[in-house]
């Protein structure tokens, strides 16, 4: 049977994997030159690596490892110490240190042990967040109606905790605040990370995710006999008279057939091709309850090194969220030599909420990022700014808002031979990079079902 997959992000590289090692012919078409999706990398003209955002995997990133070893690069990758490090002014830094116990006690014990939250905040969060601990999936899905905000506060856990420890978690999973979250994805986060001490562990790519996983996902595509095509932007599809599909146009005029048509493409960006036609369905009619959250990923070279924590951090109070000097983090790309590098520092920051930088000149982001940064690293206030790149993301992940969990779709869509795949489809993951490759597990899983293979 011959597929055509639309986005090589990894859900759709995640089918294609499924499909050709059941011996199907798979086409993909990217619009873009680099693939990826939201996870992209590429090299600009002074040979550094740039990427879309900063991207780890964790260890409740199951399926995703999975692929990984599939694939060939399970080395690609390597783990940090068990610790969420919080950024604090002048250089000092707090600690949520999991305690060398099972899960819930390591939680437990290691957030008594936290420095920067008073024994009320503990105390509250214990009682607050034991639904969460033992709830199950229909209780994270009834729990839908209400900001994540709402949900801590009715628990009785304590408004400081809110600020300090989940606000930062929030802005680093979804890029919008505890007050516009919806309480869902966030205790189901609590629920994993609670229960599962390896869950929590998270580890960063030896270069960065292009090389270290995009490409192996590739080379083992091609392999396989899967073509990939760039630069094939889908303009429309062509429908019989059943409303399945006849065939796919793309952009620059060619036409392409086959006996399943996946989309992976951001749910934006399908919800612009969706033929008038199959709006009759409410399926297709709920693809415009999502909105995409707007992210800003900023990378700046120093002369110097301005810390040396070989880890993710988080920051609260600044204009980013999570962080890492990867320079340090990825020992294989960002080194001295490497581009722009010379053995100091290279920061790559995530920056959100960032609906107000969308407008903004990216000079003035600079500068406030470069605040911050003066304010948390003081070895930064000497160190000279060699070069800064700033990558604006209108719409990435969808904004997991109360109500909207309801609307994500199923991969199996009313159209007899059109599939989705993404992070925003059914599955009892979030919207990240474990999301995607869930979906894409289960779209070839279910595109194979209906079709008898």
């Amino acid at each position: 049977m011959k597929i055509a997959i639309f986005g090589a992000g990894v859900a759709g590289l995640s089918a294609a994997i499924e499909l050709v090692d059941r011996g199907h012919t798979v086409e993909i078409y990217e619009k873009r030159k680099v693939l990826g999706g939201k996870v992209s990398v590429w090299k600009d003209s002074e040979g550094d690596s740039i990427e879309s955002g900063l991207h780890i995997v964790f260890g409740g990133y199951e399926q995703l490892q999975q692929y990984l070893k599939r694939v060939g690069a399970e080395d690609n990758y390597q783990w940090k110490e068990h610790t969420l490090i919080y950024a604090e002014p002048n250089g000092q830094q707090s600690f949520f240190k999991k305690a060398n116990l099972p899960s819930p006690w390591a939680e437990v014990i290691g957030g008594l042990q936290t420095d920067f939250l008073t024994m009320w905040d503990k105390i509250s969060l214990i009682k607050g967040l034991y639904p969460a601990l033992t709830g199950n999936e229909a209780y994270f899905r009834s729990q839908d109606h209400m900001t994540y905000s709402e949900w801590h506060r009715l628990r009785g856990a304590s408004e400081h905790s809110l600020q300090k420890l989940w606000r930062a978690i929030a802005l680093a999973m979804n890029f919008i605040e505890p007050n516009i979250i919806s309480a869902r994805p966030m205790i189901t986060i609590f629920k994993y990370f609670g229960t599962n001490y390896t869950a929590t562990k998270f580890a960063f790519f030896r270069k960065n995710p292009g090389d270290s996983m995009i490409e192996p996902m590739r080379q083992y595509i091609q392999s396989k006999g899967g073509r990939i095509f760039v630069d094939a932007k889908l303009n429309r599809f062509e429908l019989n008279s059943d409303e399945s599909i006849k065939g796919a146009l793309l952009q620059d005029g060619h036409k392409i057939e086959a006996d399943a048509y996946i989309s992976a493409l951001p749910v934006h960006n399908i919800k612009t091709i969706i033929p008038r036609e199959w709006l009759a369905h409410k399926y297709f009619r709920n693809l415009h309850e999502f909105v995409g959250s707007p992210v800003a990923n900023c990378q700046l070279w120093f002369d110097r090194k301005i810390t040396d924590t070989d880890n993710l951090m988080f920051s609260q109070g600044t204009i980013f969220a999570t962080f890492a000097d990867v320079s340090i983090t990825c020992p294989d790309d960002f080194q001295n030599g490497s581009g722009t590098a010379n053995g100091g520092s290279v920061m790559s920051l995530v920056l959100a909420p960032a609906h107000q930088l969308m407008e903004m000149p990216n000079e003035v982001i600079i500068e406030l990022v470069m605040k911050d940064i003066h304010d948390r690293f003081p070895l930064s206030r000497q160190a000279i700014l060699l070069k800064s790149t700033l990558v604006k993301i209108p719409q990435s992940v969808y904004k997991a808002v109360p109500d909207v969990d309801k609307f994500r779709p199923d991969q199996i869509s009313p159209v007899k031979n059109f599939f989705l795949a993404g992070d925003y489809t059914d599955q009892h993951y979030l919207a990240s990079m474990e999301g995607a490759a869930l979906s894409g597990k289960l779209v070839a899983e279910k595109l194979l079902s209906r079709f008898g293979n």
